[in-house]
């Protein structure tokens, strides 16, 4: 089994969590909860994870918690928090003051980390509440313990950023793609449509609902499906939304893995990250695999940063493709299925 760095700093100490009821949360990025031996184990996941949905059924003692925010309830019967750090520190405050919301007095804390995701951070942001010491760093991670001290409250409307744009109202939370303010990229992209759009829209990685709202303004008569795989962004969508009195079917799905009919019209900023490091699977994917899901005559448009080319992509799949918008760092592009 291959696990990662931050996964094997943890197996360094596989003697110590053994007694220990374990609870996961954070960016997991492997299977290390299921194998790591303990009295009892929760998994706590924000992203949509088919293995563990399959794995966990052969086991009675690991348990899933698939939502946005943990309860006391859902952390009661465990006494040792292993958080994985994620490369977004505000996700990361997010999540840890939920979390240190609901675990008791002296129950313990570990924090692993890659050196570069800015894990060290962990010290100061949570000094009120855990005094924490580096057991150790190697492999390029570092793995931190502590004992809490203290309880801080935790109130999820608080963690709501509201966006303005051309009259919308865009809300967001920590995590969510455009948190600090609205994407350029996304903005280039909504300005390229400039007239009414009619039929069914699918927005793949929908995040704060920034694109479907933009479309949704302009074209109230469309039908609008937002997908995205990370919870926090179906309920930063949900919010947007409801806010602008729209309305749209928002689901779970990794990019297609949930979809079942075909568009008008396939609109994306797809990512171009997966953690730490640069990923082009995911806009791949979506070009790729669109014309299964296109409408004969059906669109596809989407924006990305310069220093990817989908030229040659688009040609393979299309054979012609347009570039309607571009800048010195974004370009769109549009592709129709013949």
């Amino acid at each position: 089994m291959l696990f990662s760095q931050n996964s094997q700093l943890i197996l360094r100490y596989k003697k110590i969590f053994k007694y220990k009821k374990i609870f996961f949360s954070g960016n997991i990025q492997d299977h290390l909860p299921v194998y790591l031996p303990s009295i009892k184990t929760g998994i706590h996941i924000t992203v949509k994870n088919i293995f563990f949905h399959e794995v966990i059924k052969n086991y009675k003692k690991i348990y899933l918690y698939e939502n946005l925010i943990v309860s006391k309830k859902n952390i009661k019967n465990y006494n040792a928090l292993i958080y994985y750090w994620p490369k977004n520190k505000l996700e990361a405050k997010f999540q840890l003051y939920n979390l240190l919301s609901c675990f008791s007095i002296n129950d313990e804390i570990f924090i692993v980390g890659n050196n570069s995701s800015g894990v060290k951070n962990a010290i100061k942001i949570l000094k009120k509440w855990v005094i924490l010491k580096k057991l150790e760093n190697a492999k390029h991670s570092i793995l931190f313990s502590g004992i809490i001290k203290n309880n801080t409250t935790f109130v999820l409307k608080n963690y709501f950023k509201t966006h303005t744009w051309e009259n919308l109202f865009i809300k967001t939370l920590p995590g969510v793609f455009g948190y600090k303010k609205i994407d350029t990229g996304s903005k280039l992209l909504a300005c390229s449509i400039n007239k009414q759009v009619n039929g069914e829209i699918l927005d793949i990685g929908c995040g704060s609902g920034f694109l479907s709202a933009c479309i949704l303004n302009k074209s109230p008569n469309s039908f609008l499906t937002m997908i995205d795989n990370k919870i926090s962004a179906i309920i930063s969508s949900q919010s947007t939304l409801s806010t602008n009195n729209f309305k749209g079917k928002i689901l779970f799905s990794n990019t297609y893995s949930n979809i079942n009919n075909k568009f008008d019209l396939i609109i994306s900023n797809p990512p171009f990250h997966n953690d730490l490091k640069i990923d082009f699977y995911v806009i791949k994917d979506i070009i790729t695999n669109s014309i299964k899901y296109l409408k004969i005559g059906g669109e596809l448009r989407f924006v990305v940063n310069n220093f990817f080319n989908c030229k040659f992509i688009l040609k393979n799949t299309f054979n012609k493709y347009n570039i309607i918008e571009k800048t010195n760092f974004y370009t769109v592009y549009q592709s129709f299925l013949r």
